[in-house]
């Protein structure tokens, strides 16, 4: 598949077979991460892979505990119900986890992780995986428990927990509001 067909037909994906792809595939992924752009060559992104069905499990509760505290004034707040569901697994079952973090404070390094986050999305897709950004688990990732528990170490920021796996189904293309373009253009000189 080239490019373009690879960025228009990938989705989120939220439901995974058993079969979980091979390490190797996973470290191919990471290697294609690391081709993204990134300021001034500086590279400021480490990988955190984590593996298996039972320990995502474990951490999906850890993480749906910590959104109990969410405050009602918060945007997450009307998520408190659906969190709150015993079955409700914030990594859908999948067998890998590839949290990408900034080693380091610069707000440049997040934008690169998150290139970076975008190159592994796409050649997953591209070898037939399904992806799926977490946003609810990159608060328990940065909490104190939650780094521990992924081993990332003080001065790492986790940006993006991708989880990754063999899809069992991929839903249809999402709507897409047209996007605002506003066209800039020099002034004609005059003659």
């Amino acid at each position: 598949m080239d490019a373009v067909d690879a960025i228009y037909s990938r989705r989120a994906i939220r439901d995974f077979t058993g079969t979980a792809p091979p390490r190797e595939d996973v470290r191919a992924l990471i290697d294609a991460a690391i081709q993204a752009p990134n300021g001034m060559n500086r590279q400021p992104w480490a990988f955190v892979v984590a593996e298996g069905r039972p320990l995502l499990a474990d951490w999906s509760a850890r993480a749906k505990a910590n959104f109990a505290a969410v405050s009602p004034d918060s945007a997450l707040h009307g998520f408190r119900e659906h969190l709150a569901a015993p079955d409700f697994n914030i990594f859908y079952n999948a067998p890998w986890l590839v949290v990408i973090c900034a080693t380091d404070a610069d707000l440049m390094s997040l934008k690169d992780a998150c290139l970076a986050a975008e190159n592994l999305m796409l050649a997953a897709h591209d070898r037939g995986y399904g992806t799926c950004w977490i946003g609810f688990a990159e608060p328990w990732l940065g909490s104190p428990e939650g780094r521990a528990a992924a081993s990332i170490p003080e001065g790492w920021s986790p940006i993006a927990p991708i989880i990754l796996g063999q899809p069992a189904s991929t839903p249809p293309r999402p709507h897409r509001n047209r996007p605002v373009i506003r066209w800039v253009a020099p002034a004609l000189a005059s003659a």
